[in-house]
């Protein structure tokens, strides 16, 4: 059975999308992953892979939880559905006529009405059903931990990409890199699989053996490669230093829990190495827990709101600053900042921005975001399954509505075909020359602004 939803008092997670224990999802329903950050983080389908395992919800829809109030309690009673004949018949005749019908039990037949029902809500990628497992694998995905091999994976063109190793994992002491196409699992050809499909086949217990065959960037033939699955605990957040300057780059892959914490180590560590300005990197970040949007962005912002929640009924209800990190603020408060996007940023990532920009913080660069933020709603169903449904919107503090518009960005930048963006681990081995001919639009454009 998997764990009762955690306290919405105490936590809320933000299911987004793109981004499984290997793989999270988003509010989006996008692939995304808690397990291993994303590395950069196109389309935040990044199936996290991390392969990490566990395959959430398709990104798709994503998951990582806009806010994900968590409720145990039923809603008011309505009045229950008074004819199942139809539906019944529909059962009967598959159970008569479908030729696999010896392989289909009772519970796919339910679990699969249960999901239609929830998905023909139209509310696409964000309210969804949850079966005990990948519930469970939720919320061991936002703790930051799963089984895996360590990397994240992205999708283009059809082809599933590594995008990030994470340092110390299997992947990395095993030879996969960043880029390799994923070809097959356990000699399992991956062509046409999705990413829940390739997290299922991936993840695994601890201490069991996986090979995957991967096509390495420039190479023509694949190669196997055996691993033995691992606990994988990713960073949520990376920084480095822009070389040649005194700007500091800091990534923040996902809001889970410790996101405030690593985000004040990181600015603490950037400003002890000289940094004088900030470049907030929010690409690819699919979201997490509505609480750690709300600290991350009241380490930058002393007063004001960081979000509205709007009801069905109009009702709003302002989401203010956390004062408890005036002397973090404080501390950041002289220190120019801009922010990149683009367009696998989601949910509490929106909100971040969206915070930052309406208080005129930070510029932001980069491209449209997403579009998520609608707060989400766990129902425990009897089983350990879990019914998400989205109960209300989120907006910046302006009150622009993020569902289905985005975050524009001051500076629209987008990257060139077949560019990614850089990591600040990228950074330390790079020359002000080689970052220049990196591709890199975005971050080169943040640089150049905060350097006026």
């Amino acid at each position: 059975m998997p764990p009762p939803p955690p306290d919405p008092s105490s936590t809320s997670p933000v299911w987004s999308p793109t981004s499984p224990a290997d793989f999270v999802f988003d509010s989006d329903g996008r692939l995304v992953s808690s397990s291993a950050p994303t590395h950069r983080r196109p389309s935040r389908l990044p199936l996290i892979l991390s392969v990490l395992a566990a395959a959430m919800i398709a990104f798709a829809g994503g998951m990582v939880v806009d806010h994900l109030a968590v409720s145990a309690q039923q809603t008011a009673q309505a009045e229950p559905l008074k004819d199942f004949t139809i539906y019944e018949e529909a059962v009967q005749k598959i159970r008569e006529n479908y030729v696999g019908s010896s392989s289909i039990t009772d519970q796919q037949l339910l679990y699969g009405s249960i999901s239609g029902m929830v998905t023909a809500l139209g509310d696409t990628g964000h309210s969804r059903f949850l079966t005990p497992q990948q519930y469970q694998q939720e919320v061991s995905q936002l703790s930051g931990k799963v089984a895996g091999i360590g990397v994240l994976v992205t999708q283009a063109n059809g082809q599933l990409t590594v995008e990030r190793v994470i340092a110390g994992s299997p992947a990395a002491g095993a030879g996969v890199l960043a880029g390799d196409q994923i070809t097959a699992v356990d000699g399992t050809s991956t062509s046409g699989m999705t990413f829940d499909q390739l997290a299922a086949v991936i993840r695994g217990d601890p201490g069991t053996q996986v090979t995957i065959s991967v096509i390495h960037p420039g190479a023509a033939t694949s190669v196997d490669i055996k691993m033995t699955r691992a606990t994988v605990t990713a960073p949520i957040v990376d920084w480095g230093m822009v070389p040649g300057t005194h700007i500091a780059d800091i990534a923040l892959y996902e809001f889970d829990d410790g996101a405030s914490d690593q985000m004040k180590q990181a600015i603490d560590a950037a400003k002890l190495q000289g940094a004088t300005a900030i470049v907030f990197d929010l690409r690819g970040n699919p979201g997490g827990l509505a609480d750690q949007a709300r600290s991350v962005a009241s380490e930058f912002l002393t007063t004001g709101n960081v979000y509205l929640e709007q009801d069905a009924s109009g009702n709003r209800t302002p989401i203010t600053v956390d004062t408890s990190f005036a002397s973090t603020e404080a501390e950041t408060a002289g220190l120019p900042m801009i922010v990149l996007v683009d367009h696998d940023t989601a949910s509490a990532a929106e909100i971040v921005a969206g915070a930052l920009q309406d208080s005129a913080r930070a510029g932001i660069v980069g491209v449209t975001t997403v579009g998520t933020g609608t707060v989400l709603q766990a129902f425990p169903l009897s089983d350990g399954s879990v019914v998400l449904l989205g109960i209300a919107d989120w907006l910046t503090p302006s009150g622009h509505l993020i569902f289905g518009k985005g975050i524009t960005p001051d500076q629209t930048v987008p990257l060139a075909t077949g560019a990614t963006p850089l990591d600040p681990t990228n950074l330390s081995g790079m020359t002000a020359a080689s970052l220049q001919s990196s591709g890199d639009a975005q971050l080169l454009a943040a640089i150049t602004d905060l350097s006026k």
